[in-house]
């Protein structure tokens, strides 16, 4: 069984989550595409930590030297022989702020977009990614199944043309 935790240290008020539904259901649909093997794949803590933008820009830098502000940071240790602590999974780290302004540039609440970013981070700590064109497809693809009520299509499609041009 994964336990999510969540600490809160972005100073900001936070609209209620579904997190903990949200990773249900993206543990069921990782297992479905068979990107988890087995019932539960490996048992552990996910740590879901809300920051301001100086920590997440600080973190950016320190481990992906990107000296700018993002909104979402995932760090998987599912790969790792042993856990750094605890039975630590990963970690997720989501800036409320710069979600803020996305939300409103996507036409949403804040708490829809930080459920975004949620489940994009839970796809990252399980391994997916997009950096790759068809990595890109696979990964939204599976968020679209989580979160079947996606509004986010036309925006993530505009990024998908931004880095890969038309298919």
């Amino acid at each position: 069984m994964i336990q999510l935790v969540q600490t809160n240290r972005s100073g900001v008020k936070l609209p209620g989550g579904n997190f903990e539904d949200l990773l249900k259901k993206s543990l069921r649909v990782l297992r479905a595409a068979g990107v988890i093997a087995g019932e539960s794949g490996r048992d552990g803590i996910l740590e879901l930590y809300f920051v301001d933008e100086d920590e997440i820009k600080e973190l950016n830098k320190k481990f992906r030297g990107k000296d700018a502000v993002t909104d979402v940071l995932s760090f998987s240790y599912l790969e790792a022989e042993e856990f750094p602590r605890a039975n630590l999974i990963g970690q997720i780290f989501i800036a409320p702020m710069i979600a803020k302004g996305q939300a409103a540039e996507h036409g949403l609440m804040l708490g829809e977009e930080l459920e975004f970013l949620f489940v994009h981070g839970v796809l990252h700590v399980y391994g997916m990614d997009h950096e790759k064109a068809g990595d890109f497809r696979k990964m939204y693809g599976l968020q679209a199944k989580i979160m079947p009520d996606c509004k986010w299509g036309s925006f993530v499609e505009k990024i998908y043309q931004q880095y890969f041009g038309a298919d």
